[in-house]
Order: C-alpha cells, then structure tokens, then sequence
C-alpha cells in the first residue's frame, strides 16, 4: 500500500474517531449540532472506508463482506443517533 493510500485510510478513521470525540462531548454541552455533526462524520467516513476496501481489494469478492458491514453499522449508529 502507497503512502498516500495510508493517509487516506488514517483520514477515514480519523473522520469516525472525531464522530465519536462529538458524541461524547454532546452531554456535556448539550448543542444540538455536536450529534448531528457526528453523524454527518461517522457517515462520510464510513462511505469513504467502503470505497476504499473495494477500490484496494485485491478480489472484489473479498470486499463485499466488510463493505456491507460498513453500511450495517452506518445504518445502526444513525439509528441510535436519531432516537
């Protein structure tokens, strides 16, 4: 893997630690934007990761199964973010 496909793969992770980082400080101030951001971040991130695992998979077969995953955890945490 290149040096540039790392800092991409760090840059979507680090998209869905920040995610986190606002959930955890939206108890704390309680603004209402800290879980939307969240969400938007977690989602961002998490589209950018199912790109990247299909586009650097080196059988497209092995790929489906992480990138449904994604989406499967995409949909819960936007789930939980909404209730």
């Amino acid at each position: 893997m290149t040096e540039v496909a790392s800092k991409r793969f760090a840059a979507t992770y680090g998209l869905v630690a920040l995610s986190f980082v606002f959930l955890l400080l939206h108890p704390i101030f309680e603004f209402a934007w800290l879980k939307m951001e969240s969400a938007v971040f977690f989602s961002i991130g998490m589209m950018m990761i199912c790109a990247f695992v299909w586009l650097y998979a080196s059988s497209k077969w092995k790929a489906v199964l992480p990138i449904i995953s994604a989406l499967i955890a995409i949909v819960i945490f936007l789930w939980w973010v909404a209730k």
